[in-house]
């Protein structure tokens, strides 16, 4: 038997609570480039890497939510005799740096970076691998161990940069930096977390070990993230939800996304879905479906729920009511929205990783069922409260 997708990362991964210190010893006087948002500039973290390793060589500090191609465009043109590139923040930060430095390493080719983003086209495979230093903010995308970022193009659609030469040369963890998360962030990067691991599960390129680091993802978010939005200080707790973070990002950097991601991009590009809503609220509609055909496949989310396999819907939607995401998604969208959904809600890229095919119809009813359970959830909650 032949592994069309082996398991296979080669990023250094270095937990603490001294992100400063760290990079310190990483960088040994080279050239450095910083990318990162204004956010971190208020809150004291560039200011700690500056007093600890010195003025970084150039700087960019202006990395917004779903970076563009042309935020790559600007970062790319700073990047000039650099040794070592260092992304601080969260997966937009990270994807946007991992865009900049495939640009740079293409020589600023951008006919080949455009063909590849737009149309698939893959990267040479004699590209240098890029020293890239990952410093993850939230616990949820994973990109600090994966080859691939995403960029958003032209008319809000979603493209993904993917080369072997973005592996993240070192992942800096830091759970002192993901305290600064609001309530709902934490809830939504930490989702996005679970929708990673659990598309790496009933996915056509799962291996063992995925599901074994998938599992392990599901059972320390099942357990952790309520006792994190609960205790937000709490640095154990935050270390617990960044450790199921890398490794649903472990997982799924081997099998990529599957179906619910598929259908999640428009609910982001059109409505403004913050992306780890947008991917986890059909995940229980997605396991029903999945469990019709390929319910033993299953097994490995059960193990990490810690309930039976023909649980895992009720079980998803009861934490999720714990967590309050039908407020949460429901704040953006509205049932109704299905009906203003341009196209299908297929990414042929992504849904083709199934273990179940799927057309367009079928996933408009997935989404549709999907947002009909939260709004009966969030109604059924408001009569209990009312009598």
């Amino acid at each position: 038997m032949v592994l069309t997708h082996p398991f296979r990362n080669p990023t250094r991964i270095i937990q603490g609570y001294d992100f400063h210190k760290v990079l310190f010893e990483i960088l040994q006087g080279r050239r450095w480039a910083l990318v990162t948002s204004q956010g971190w500039i208020k809150r004291g973290a560039v200011k700690k890497l500056v007093l600890q390793c010195g003025e970084p060589t150039v700087s960019y500090f202006d990395c917004k939510r779903n970076p563009t191609i042309q935020t790559v465009l600007n970062i790319t043109s700073i990047l000039k005799d650099i040794d070592l590139y260092v992304g601080l923040g969260g997966g937009s930060v990270i994807d946007a740096l991992k865009g900049a430095a495939v640009l740079c390493a293409l020589d600023h080719d951008m006919d080949t970076f455009v063909n590849h983003l737009r149309d698939g086209i893959g990267l040479p495979n004699d590209l240098p691998s890029l020293p890239l230093v990952a410093i993850p903010t939230t616990s949820g995308t994973g990109s600090e161990v994966t080859p691939w970022g995403t960029i958003w193009g032209e008319n809000k659609i979603k493209h993904s940069v993917s080369s072997s030469c973005i592996y993240p040369t070192y992942a800096i963890l830091d759970p002192n930096l993901t305290t600064t998360m609001s309530k709902e962030l934490t809830i939504t990067t930490g989702l996005d977390a679970l929708s990673h691991a659990m598309e790496a599960i009933w996915n056509i390129h799962h291996v063992s070990l995925s599901d074994a680091m998938a599992s392990k993802a599901i059972s320390i978010l099942r357990s952790g993230l309520l006792n994190v939005v609960r205790n937000p200080d709490d640095l154990n707790f935050r270390r617990h939800i960044q450790t199921a973070a890398t490794l649903a990002g472990f997982a799924m950097g081997t099998t990529q996304t599957a179906l619910a991601h598929s259908i999640s991009y428009p609910f982001t590009s059109q409505f403004g879905v913050p992306h780890g809503l947008a991917c986890s609220f059909t995940l229980a509609e997605v396991a029903r479906f999945n469990m019709e055909t390929n319910f033993e496949r299953m097994e490995p989310i059960a193990l990490g729920l810690g309930c039976n396999i023909e649980q895992i819907p009720l079980q998803l939607e009861n934490w999720f009511d714990e967590l309050g995401v039908p407020e949460l998604v429901l704040s953006y969208i509205t049932p109704d929205v299905i009906n203003r959904l341009d196209g299908q809600l297929i990414t042929r890229s992504r849904a083709a990783n199934n273990i179940r095919a799927v057309d367009g119809s079928k996933a408009r009813e997935i989404a549709r069922l999907a947002l009909y359970r939260l709004n009966q959830s969030t109604s059924n909650r408001v009569v209990k409260i009312s009598v």
